[in-house]
């Protein structure tokens, strides 16, 4: 195996590593303050949640969730709970039962009480997770003071939780969000807008369960900075924040021209929920990528590398994205080799100032021991969609770094793996993908391709079908549904 084999190999390791530290079943654990089997506290029946005692004696509880992760937490909690679980409902990515079949953490009970609906086919809201959202609403609005509703919301919960403010029809708002998608607009805005035109997001759906004894959500991240009101749309979320309003996210990307009328008048007629609606609600983030980066620095002691977690906050365009790894690059090179100082690397370091003297501290660690960096990063990036090929955000960040590796020279060594930790990057069934300069020599020497015929790829937003077709798919990153969703990881690997 070749020395950058090698160490695309580890690459993969490091991120599947950091992909097992978030699944839920280290997440929703005693191990992480989460002790849900009920036990007797002061005569009364309670479980500890971040060291708060939730009282639930004689009370029935639910389970309603929605997201790529919640398959896993629900397992979690229908062992603790046992027979205080009264029913639930899910609503979980097409095929993810199938997957992890057999995988004791990842299957419910024989008989359980809780009923899967898989939906959202590569993301996308479809009738199953229309008819989900219609049943998971019916039972919080069933709810009394007898009755505790747990709802589990990660990732993906937004496409798998779509209930459209009538006259809106889920086809409309589809296609709305597929162009805002396409435009380079962030997860932020685009679920701003899909909040509007919902039904049960926006803390909707908590004000459905006001009755409820109690009403407690565990949320998985995938959101940069963890905001609850707007992971899976936050659909228990009390109060309003400060965003953009869904008609100026509109206007921004030209798209408010293009929509009818009756969706500007839902637009216009925004949710409001107030937090004294909800005085039995609850959130708690039980997991998100500082976890996964952390587990990554773990793995890369062991494979003798120098790690640095350089960011967990990434965002941005790919393109963009792309030259600011590799200016940053040029100048960890550039001081190495003593072409500027202390001050100059520190004056262009890309990330937040209050990490310079840790990395430089790592920097100067890897020359005294001769083991290479590990910048890891973290977020969720976009991708503006111009062409018509098959790809995602990931794939096609390391198909544009493969490209500046190749044709710069001091770039030749740098290995790179972008992946989501969900498993799916874009509508594919790839996670992500590898880069090294290597990827263009192997491109090159296949029936004398040329590097022309390599930028069609990029520019035609089609780097699933390049990895996937290049060697054997030796370079793309392909797991399958994860079970857990902690937004992108990022490995930057500097020899």
């Amino acid at each position: 195996m070749s020395a950058h084999l090698k160490h695309l190999h580890n690459l993969r390791n490091i991120f599947l590593k950091s992909v097992e530290a978030v699944r839920p079943k280290n997440l929703l654990s005693a191990g992480n303050n989460y002790n849900l089997e009920p036990r007797l506290e002061g005569g009364k029946t309670c479980i500890q949640v971040q060291g708060k005692y939730v009282d639930i004696t004689n009370k029935k509880c639910h389970v309603v969730g929605f997201g790529k992760a919640v398959l896993g937490m629900a397992v979690q909690l229908e062992k603790s709970l046992g027979e205080f679980l009264h029913q639930g409902i899910l609503s979980v990515p097409k095929g993810i039962q199938q997957q992890f079949e057999g995988n004791k953490e990842m299957s419910l009970k024989t008989n359980s009480l809780i009923q899967i609906y898989e939906g959202a086919e590569n993301n996308q809201p479809d009738e199953n997770a229309l008819q989900a959202a219609m049943d998971i609403k019916k039972l919080a609005e069933s709810m009394t003071q007898e009755d505790v509703l747990f709802v589990l919301i990660s990732g993906g919960g937004s496409a798998l939780l779509p209930l459209p403010k009538p006259p809106l029809q889920l086809e409309e708002k589809m296609q709305l969000i597929k162009k805002l998608s396409n435009c380079g607009a962030s997860i932020q805005e685009m679920n701003i807008v899909r909040i509007a035109l919902s039904a049960i997001k926006g803390g909707q759906l908590a004000i459905a369960a006001s009755q409820a004894h109690a009403v407690i959500s565990f949320v998985i991240s995938d959101i940069v900075g963890d905001p609850v009101d707007l992971i899976a749309s936050g659909p228990t979320w009390s109060t309003q924040t400060k965003h953009l309003k869904a008609e100026e996210i509109l206007k921004k990307f030209n798209l408010w021209h293009e929509i009818e009328d009756h969706i500007k008048q839902l637009m216009q007629c925004e949710n409001k929920v107030e937090a004294q609606q909800l005085k039995n609600n609850s959130i708690y983030v039980v997991g998100d990528n500082r976890v996964a980066t952390s587990a990554a620095v773990h793995e890369a002691l062991k494979l003798n590398y120098n790690p640095f977690i350089a960011s967990t906050t990434i965002q941005g365009e790919v393109s963009c994205l792309a030259t600011l790894y590799c200016d940053f690059l040029k100048n960890i090179y550039d001081f190495k080799e003593g072409l500027i100082e202390e001050a100059e690397l520190s004056k262009n370091f890309p990330f937040d100032s209050r990490t310079f003297q840790h990395f430089l501290k790592t920097l100067l660690m890897c020359e005294k021991s001769q083991k290479p960096l590990l910048l890891i990063m973290a977020g969720e990036p976009t991708v503006m969609v111009s062409g018509s090929g098959v790809g995602g955000r990931n794939q096609e960040l390391a198909l544009r770094l493969s490209r500046e590796f190749y044709q710069q020279p001091r770039l030749n060594n740098v290995c790179f793996l972008s992946a989501g930790t969900d498993g799916i990057d874009g509508p594919c069934s790839a996670a992500g993908a590898m880069a090294s300069s290597q990827v263009v020599l192997d491109f090159l020497s296949e029936h004398s391709k040329t590097l022309e015929n390599f930028n069609e790829f990029i520019m035609n937003n089609d780097s699933y079908n390049f990895y996937k077709l290049l060697n054997q798919g030796d370079y793309h990153v392909v797991t399958g549904h994860t079970g857990t969703n902690v937004m992108d990881l990022h490995l930057l690997l500097v020899l």
